[in-house]
């Protein structure tokens, strides 16, 4: 009798089992991080969107009292909101080569966010917000989000 009770104090997991329960973790892990990282991007995405329509609201504004999208000079005026937590807002000209009639803003990632990507926000003075990425050459190359 007193064999038996040593045997159920000692009872545990076998190193197959633990090894088996670690490779299913880690399947799930595989799987669900990519998904995770996806809904995470979109997220932050979802906040440069919400700064860049802020800004695009302010550049009406402006624009209205203004009659045109520059302060005067080619120099774009100060935006009221220029950063969230991961990106940065940016005019897609730089001052004096600033146009009167048109602008373009750009949520770029903040230099130590790498995990973001290299594509940015580009939002038009007509309200078009495109996910854009500069190739080889130097040039946009966008698609409609």
């Amino acid at each position: 009798m007193a064999r038996i009770t040593l045997n159920r104090l000692h009872r545990g997991f076998s190193l197959l089992e633990l090894l088996t329960v670690l490779a299913m973790l880690s399947l799930l892990l595989l799987i669900a991080l990519p998904l995770w990282r996806g809904h995470v991007l979109r997220l932050r995405q979802a906040e440069a969107r919400v700064a860049l329509l802020q800004a695009s609201h302010f550049m009406e504004q402006w624009r209205s009292e203004h009659g045109r999208y520059t302060a005067g000079s080619g120099h774009w005026p100060t935006l009221p909101v220029s950063a969230t937590a991961y990106y940065e807002l940016h005019f897609g000209a730089q001052d004096g080569n600033a146009r009167a009639d048109s602008f373009q803003l750009r949520a770029i990632p903040k230099p130590g966010q790498a995990w973001l990507g290299e594509e940015m926000l580009v939002l038009d003075q007509d309200g078009n917000i495109r996910l854009c990425a500069v190739n080889d050459v130097g040039k946009l190359r966008c698609r409609v989000d």
